[in-house]
């Protein structure tokens, strides 16, 4: 376990008391407002940017950026010099793999372009690769851009994920339920959840891994509406439990490697939060961050969590292993940044509203002491 996992789960053992009794989303609201709940949060305009750092180029806006693989060993074995993995981004009917260079480059780069169409609405990074959510079918790419299997959803999907073992957490439109399927699309469990989720991260850790060491891997489902994260088990069907994040969600965001750890931003409060998903999701800390809070970013390479503010055009990045997050420095960004990627290069990819990217070099950002 690394030291700012640990860190993370003593608060999380201090904190099991205020959070055992709460079995309900409406207990575990913080600081909820008649009014805000089903009202989806929207991140805020920038002013005009001034200096950004890093590379910038434009392309096209995409709808959504993620990794293309992730660490399965169950060891915390990339750093801020390894071994790259591959990004994917959805945007203008096509699925885009590649470096962060190529992503923030698609014309000019080495990426991996496939046309998916419109009807692809959702993307999730896998272990190996990525899965959309096209109409009512679920997309199943590996890492390199290739088509593995598609599979039919019980209606237009919102959200999927996939577990190492192959099977599939989906969420549809019109139905308040989560469905996990097998590897050929046939039914294994259903659960009542929520009629609204439009998001899933795939979140592992080893403190509940077999004993072989692999990490257990959970989905965070998420509900913009409702403001809410839903811990799920995939390979067991199992709701764990549900928390709201704060009044307003905006973006969310695991680690490369499997330490259990959640990040989210909170526009409408200004903040940024940090959860651990381990036996069952915590609130562990939480840090104003200043306005037009909205693209986060859980760098578990360099054990920081990047918040990029709109307010002022500013990436910010917090240092979580004291239990209070503490802020380490902080670059000025393009305006209206929407999504914030790394590889465990140390490089970091922001992607704007409009579409533009902002390739920042692992020496030109802030780092701990």
């Amino acid at each position: 376990m690394t030291p700012t996992a640990a860190a993370l789960a003593a608060v999380a053992t201090v904190s099991t008391v205020a959070l055992a009794g709460c079995g309900s989303e409406s207990d575990d609201v913080e600081g909820d407002e008649e009014g805000v709940v089903g009202v989806v949060a929207t991140p805020s305009d920038s002013p005009e940017a001034t200096n950004p750092v890093g590379e910038v180029s434009q392309g096209e806006p995409v709808t959504g950026l993620v990794r293309a693989s992730l660490n399965s060993s169950g060891t915390a074995d990339s750093d801020a010099e390894g071994e790259p993995v591959p990004v994917a981004s959805l945007e203008n009917g096509n699925l885009v793999i590649g470096s962060l260079a190529d992503l923030a480059d698609v014309a000019g780069g080495d990426a991996e372009t496939v046309a998916v169409g419109e009807d692809c609405t959702t993307i999730s990074g896998t272990v190996d690769g990525v899965v959309l959510g096209c109409g009512s079918t679920v997309r199943i790419f590996d890492n390199e851009g290739t088509e593995t299997s598609s599979v039919d959803a019980p209606g237009p999907v919102t959200s999927v994920t996939q577990s190492p073992s192959g099977t599939l957490l989906v969420s549809v439109e019109d139905s308040d339920k989560s469905y996990w399927l097998d590897t050929d699309g046939e039914e294994i469990s259903s659960e009542t959840m929520t009629d609204t989720a439009d998001g899933v991260t795939l979140v592992g850790n080893t403190r509940n891994s077999d004993d072989d060491g692999a990490p257990e891997w959970r989905a965070a489902l998420i509900d913009a509406a409702q403001s809410s994260v839903t811990d799920l088990g995939i390979d067991d069907q199992e709701r764990k439990a549900a928390l709201r994040i704060g009044q307003g969600v905006g973006t969310v965001s695991a680690g490369i490697d499997p330490d259990g750890v959640l990040v989210a931003s909170d526009p409408r409060q200004g903040q940024a939060l940090v959860y651990t998903l381990t036996d069952v999701i915590r609130h562990t800390q939480s840090v104003p961050t200043g306005d037009g809070t909205w693209a986060v970013l859980w760098d578990s390479a360099r054990e920081l969590m990047w918040v990029s503010t709109t307010g002022d055009n500013t990436l910010t990045a917090y240092d979580l292993s004291s239990g209070t997050p503490e802020s380490v420095g902080d670059v000025s960004t393009s305006a209206d940044v929407r999504h914030i990627i790394d590889d465990g290069s140390g490089d970091l990819l922001l992607i704007t509203a409009d579409g533009s990217r902002e390739l920042i070099p692992a020496d030109d950002l802030p780092r701990k002491d």
